[in-house]
């Protein structure tokens, strides 16, 4: 059977294509990602540009479902549909071009699809963080002994920091102080419940843990969890967080479509890993679009 899920994220839209086996992902058909800027400058609203670049994706995406005979098809919409005022001028008009209802979820729902996700590629035995940065939000997962025990969402998103805090090239240090003492009041919850039982294990799922990933050179996978050294994960945030525009577009690894919100994003993973210890940092390359075709082959073999 192929399935496909559609992912529209407040930064990234995404399709991904792959043909099942019961309820897990047996090869992967077809995969596109597509930087939409949905919720640029925030997601109250969405600008006419944001929604037409959303659309332009849309159609793309409709295009390959149809070439590639999908059997079904699931589409998700996140923080900046759930948020802006205007969502249904968006929905609406990208729900006639993919002729499948847009399920915008809540980030409770979120955060444990993303888990169902990474699910597909460890059996999440040891006390582990999952976190995945996003457009508009950021999802907190605690698992254990292959269960969720504890998932949060926060408005802590790349797109939302980067119009609140950083305004000028390079970020300034007080804009800079001003958003990590913003990130630690917001994840205060998350603090005391890691201060509660710590984890040996954090996980990052999304471009921003990508680019980690891409910048210390060595080779990736696209079916595993790939680790990162922490003594490199905290050289490259260092080094992105200091320089200017024009500077990071020049960095080795960097991709060029993560150079405008790259620095909130390392800033908020080294506010992260304050709170964590003696932690294994691995990247996953499988979140919520894996989560959601787990549950669709799921519901279609029962």
């Amino acid at each position: 059977m192929k399935v496909a899920a559609i992912d529209l994220g407040s930064n990234t839209f995404h399709l991904l294509i792959v043909e099942g086996e019961g309820s897990k992902i047996k090869e992967e058909i077809y995969r596109e990602r597509v930087f939409v800027g949905l919720g640029d400058g925030g997601i109250e609203f969405l600008g006419e540009e944001a929604i037409e670049r959303g659309l332009n994706a849309c159609l793309s995406f409709r295009k390959a479902i149809n070439h590639h005979r999908v059997d079904k098809l699931k589409v998700t919409g996140t923080a900046a549909l759930r948020n802006a005022s205007n969502a249904h001028e968006f929905t609406s008009r990208a729900t006639a071009i993919l002729g499948v209802k847009i399920d915008v979820i809540d980030g409770q729902e979120e955060a444990r699809l993303i888990f169902e996700g990474v699910k597909q590629l460890s059996d999440l035995d040891e006390r582990t963080l999952i976190v995945d940065i996003g457009g508009g939000s950021t999802e907190f997962i605690i698992a254990e002994k292959g269960a969720l025990v504890w998932a949060e969402s926060f408005l802590l998103g790349v797109g939302v920091m980067h119009a609140a805090f950083h305004k000028e090239e390079p970020i300034s240090a007080d804009h800079e102080d001003e958003l990590r003492q913003f990130i630690q009041m917001t994840l205060a919850p998350l603090k005391k419940e890691l201060e509660k039982n710590n984890v040996s294990c954090f996980i990052g799922a999304s471009g921003s843990f990508e680019v980690l990933e891409s910048m210390t050179g060595r080779p990736s996978f696209k079916n595993k969890l790939n680790t990162v050294e922490m003594a490199d994960a905290h050289k490259i945030a260092v080094m992105i967080i200091g320089k200017n525009l024009a500077d990071r577009s020049q960095l080795p690894g960097m991709p060029l479509e993560r150079v405008k919100l790259i620095v909130v994003a390392m800033i908020l993973i080294e506010e992260i890993l304050k709170m964590t210890k003696d932690v294994t940092l691995r990247v996953t390359p499988y979140a919520l679009k894996e989560g959601l075709l787990a549950q669709l082959l799921k519901y279609a073999n029962d």
